[in-house]
């Protein structure tokens, strides 16, 4: 009984990150509180009587928890392109703390299949995780429960201790906060296998040309630790023809593809000798009409949690 009982709640535990994460907004701290979500339930299956769906019951445990840690942490986190105006050439490139920046989040955690991942993509999008960090906790709970985990309103006051009023009240002001976000939540295409095998070609073999071609006229650049970004193919290939990041790309690249908040992302692999490359950093890609629209840079290891790359890679040859 206790192996079956620990089956079911490992089961829960794809549902249970994604929430945990969309509350938070940091896959590791949402990966280390799911965690204690579980060890808190395994010490508690007796009190379990199955009056409600044991997920409902471990979102109870998990939704608290979050709302616990929040309320020790009062900051919300960013993205440098919903946070202030593009940079311009010239300004200075300011470096701000891992830990001010959301992370990016692995499909081979937060989702049980490739079908529940195309289906529940949006619920997980960069955009919409950043928007929700924006809402005070508890709204963000509320709407989270309602319109994503579909709850009734009822349960959600019970969860929260809250009257029904204020939870409808609560979820209003979420739903009216993001009406109002300065970009709406895109419904984002799946790249082809060709178009991805040609981003990666342009970056292995410093195709910039090739790399311009891609790029939609309004491509976000974004580079998390740091603070500036840019907007437009022009400036794209402006900042990659720069000393800093030229010296970078000159080095030799190796790009690995993989999954994370339910589309591809690549992972950057810099190399250090004749034929090794050593894990730089990860870059979250969204295409429409086979053009690359946003690329969001993760660099460093604090971004990396949860995914399945090898700090270190022989092959001179992409993984695609």
């Amino acid at each position: 009984m206790p192996d079956e009982f620990m089956a079911e709640l490992e089961a829960q535990r794809p549902q249970l990150l994604r929430h945990c994460y969309r509350m938070l907004g940091c896959f590791a701290d949402a990966e280390d509180l799911v965690q204690d979500a579980l060890g808190r339930a395994l010490q508690a299956r007796k009190s379990y009587r199955g009056d409600a769906p044991l997920g409902h019951w471990l979102l109870r445990i998990a939704t608290n928890g979050c709302l616990n840690l929040l309320k020790r942490h009062h900051h919300h986190l960013h993205l440098p392109q919903r946070e202030s105006r593009p940079a311009r050439f010239g300004d200075e490139i300011e470096t701000l703390e891992e830990t001010h920046w959301l992370t990016p989040a692995p499909d081979a955690q937060l989702f049980a299949s490739p079908a529940e991942a195309a289906e529940k993509r949006e619920s997980v999008a960069l955009a919409f995780i950043a928007i929700l960090q924006h809402l005070p906790a508890k709204q963000r709970a509320v709407l989270l429960l309602r319109d994503v985990a579909g709850w009734p309103a009822s349960e959600v006051a019970e969860t929260l201790e809250l009257s029904v009023p204020a939870v409808n009240s609560a979820l209003h002001r979420a739903r009216q906060s993001l009406r109002g976000a300065e970009e709406p939540v895109s419904k984002d295409q799946e790249p082809t296998a060709e178009l991805l095998r040609e981003y990666v070609r342009t970056w292995e073999e410093h195709d910039l040309k090739g790399l311009g071609a891609l790029l939609h006229r309004d491509v976000v650049l974004a580079m998390p630790p740091y603070a500036a970004w840019f907007r437009g193919a022009r400036n794209f290939e402006r900042f990659v023809q720069t000393p800093r990041f030229a010296a970078f790309w000159n080095a030799g690249l190796r790009l690995r593809v993989t999954r994370a908040n339910g589309l591809p992302a690549v992972a950057f692999y810099l190399r250090v000798t004749r034929s090794t490359w050593r894990l730089h950093s990860l870059q979250a890609v969204r295409f429409s009409r086979g053009k690359l629209v946003e690329a969001v840079n993760f660099i460093g290891e604090h971004y990396l949690r949860g995914f399945d790359l090898p700090a270190r890679t022989v092959s001179k040859a992409s993984t695609v």
